[in-house]
């Protein structure tokens, strides 16, 4: 479930070479580290390696590790990487790293899930998350997926056979759907109801593994979508109500110029979502859900 990682951790005995700023390569906990230079002094503003796939920078007493966690440990993020995997991840990593990964802090993580299915087909009804519009994910000159960028959060879905095949060159025989939520771990933490990810270490507690899996879920279930409701059961209210909320411009100002009615129209769109029977809708948060389930093992 885990993808990309950002983690930093305070160094106490930094190598000489980085107390004297020296401009030189040097070995450092069994990995070669080479200076980086300010752009606008020229001057050595701290040192830079790497494991694999993973980016780590020094500067100061501050060591960040930055990239994808199942890249690294798996060699893809196209297959699912569960709770089990993670485990064992984190402790290869440590094996590596040249301080305790458990205990340095973690400030940014991305979690998503894959799901055997045709991306275009689950895109297509997405049409805002809390007010904001998606933007298109491109490339070769193609839409493959839709992202949303909010204050607290990103989230993101996409066509990843497409994506493996035009940035890795990988040809895959199936179509596979990504979902995925990006999120800085302060958001996670300073909120009514936080989950409380401070260090690695609490990305291998198995509640707050679940409670980061019921957030991702949480996040595509607030997703709108155009819904395919029986108009004959609705009264003129709701068919209004049905219209205002599927037409994303007109929501918009319909909210700025009628703010003390929105509340209400909310509460009656909400009730008639019940009365979907967009069939596909359904069956993609069955799959999204059985994906999720399985990696919490």
């Amino acid at each position: 479930m885990y993808d990309t990682i950002k983690i930093k951790y305070q160094v106490a005995n930094l190598p000489i070479e980085v107390l004297e700023q020296r401009e030189e390569l040097f070995i450092w906990e069994g990995l070669k580290w080479c200076p980086t230079y300010n752009d606008k002094t020229q001057k050595v503003n701290g040192y830079k390696t790497s494991v694999d796939n993973l980016d780590l920078r020094l500067k100061g007493n501050t060591i960040s590790c930055n990239n994808s966690l199942q890249k690294w440990y798996m060699g893809n993020n196209y297959e699912s990487f569960s709770y089990s995997q993670v485990v064992k991840a984190l402790s290869k990593l440590n094996s590596v790293l040249p301080f305790n990964v458990y205990d340095a802090n973690i400030h940014y993580l991305a979690v998503g899930t894959i799901i055997e299915e045709e991306a275009k087909p689950i895109l297509d009804p997405w049409l805002s998350l809390n007010g904001k519009q998606p933007i298109p994910m491109l490339g070769a000159n193609k839409q493959y997926g839709k992202k949303f960028y909010l204050t607290d959060y990103n989230v993101k879905g996409y066509d990843k056979t497409f994506e493996v095949k035009t940035h890795e060159r990988i040809k895959l025989n199936k179509p596979l759907f990504r979902f995925e939520l990006e999120i800085y771990t302060r958001n996670l933490n300073k909120r009514k109801n936080p989950i409380g990810i401070y260090t690695v270490r609490d990305l291998i507690d198995k509640e707050k593994y679940q409670m980061l899996a019921d957030e991702l879920l949480d996040k595509y279930d607030k997703i709108e979508k155009k819904q395919s409701i029986p108009l004959s059961q609705l009264n003129n209210k709701e068919k209004e109500v049905l219209a205002l909320f599927q037409n994303q411009e007109i929501l918009r100002q319909y909210k700025i110029d009628h703010f003390e009615t929105f509340g209400n129209r909310r509460k009656v769109y909400n009730k008639l979502k019940k009365l979907s029977n967009n069939m596909h809708l359904i069956y993609i948060k069955q799959q999204l859900e059985t994906s999720i389930k399985n990696t919490l093992f």
